[in-house]
């Protein structure tokens, strides 16, 4: 028996990186799993056909969360292919280098409509179903830029903050409806966001793993997929308003 069986599953931008590998483990954990994606169908589909594979029902959905009315017109793409959903993990995200003085005001919308809006109006646009179905979760998907500053991505930072507080107060919002509310906040993860932009961000990195003395402070995004498990399971059903580090210990210093 898996720990999600008979649960639906909403991952935004899960066609790729943490998307993806918790699209599939809530798959093989019993799930059935919309994955929703902007523009990588085919990556969508492999996702789909993976989790299929394994033995559970999927579909994939296209949806540009930064838009709120395909916000719910993905909510109603649920309804009719699953009735309803229980479990909504908020991944989607940008993540673009902005220098001071040089960021262009694209830069800043398109961070903000997307990881901050986007989450507030996928979740509102899935409520109605939650709360019709008893209860649900909401896992948005912080990181550790929502606790300390990370070199040339104050406007990142900015979006990761917002995600930490404004799932605090949902948290509040959506307790009388059984509705659990937590942040999953990723430490530094190698994945299709990012991968554009390593070569800048390796003296930080550097001097992150000097602070460590131990090891390579990447991650891979399977290493988010089992805390995401426990948060949409009923084994967190007293745990609301958190903000889970999953960070190989970097807030610890």
């Amino acid at each position: 028996m898996g720990r999600l069986n008979d649960k639906v599953a909403v991952v935004t931008g899960g066609s790729r990186g943490i998307g993806a590998a918790i699209a599939r483990r809530y798959g093989a954990e019993g799930a059935r799993v919309a994955v929703v994606y902007k523009a990588a169908a085919d990556a969508a589909d492999e996702v789909v056909a993976d989790i299929k594979a394994a033995g559970s029902e999927a579909t994939a959905i296209r949806c540009d969360v930064a838009q709120t009315a395909a916000c719910n017109a993905m909510a109603d793409a649920v309804g009719a292919a699953f009735g309803g959903a229980d479990i909504l993990v908020n991944n989607a995200g940008i993540y673009l280098l902005t220098m001071p003085g040089e960021t262009s005001e694209d830069e800043w919308d398109n961070q903000m409509n997307t990881n901050v809006k986007g989450a507030y109006f996928a979740a509102q646009a899935l409520l109605p179903q939650m709360m019709a179905r008893g209860g649900g979760k909401i896992i948005n998907i912080g990181s550790i830029a929502g606790e300390t500053g990370i070199p040339a991505s104050a406007v990142y930072c900015a979006t990761k903050g917002a995600i930490k507080l404004m799932t605090k107060s949902l948290a509040l919002d959506l307790r009388p409806h059984n509705i659990q509310v937590n942040s999953l906040s990723p430490g530094c993860v190698e994945s299709d966001m990012n991968a554009g932009y390593r070569a800048e961000l390796q003296e930080f990195m550097d001097a992150l793993q000097g602070r460590f003395g131990v090891g390579n402070p990447w991650m891979v995004p399977d290493d988010m997929a089992g805390t995401a498990v426990y948060l949409a399971s009923s084994d967190s059903d007293t745990v609301t308003g958190a903000n889970v580090m999953v960070d190989n210990g970097y807030s610890a210093f």
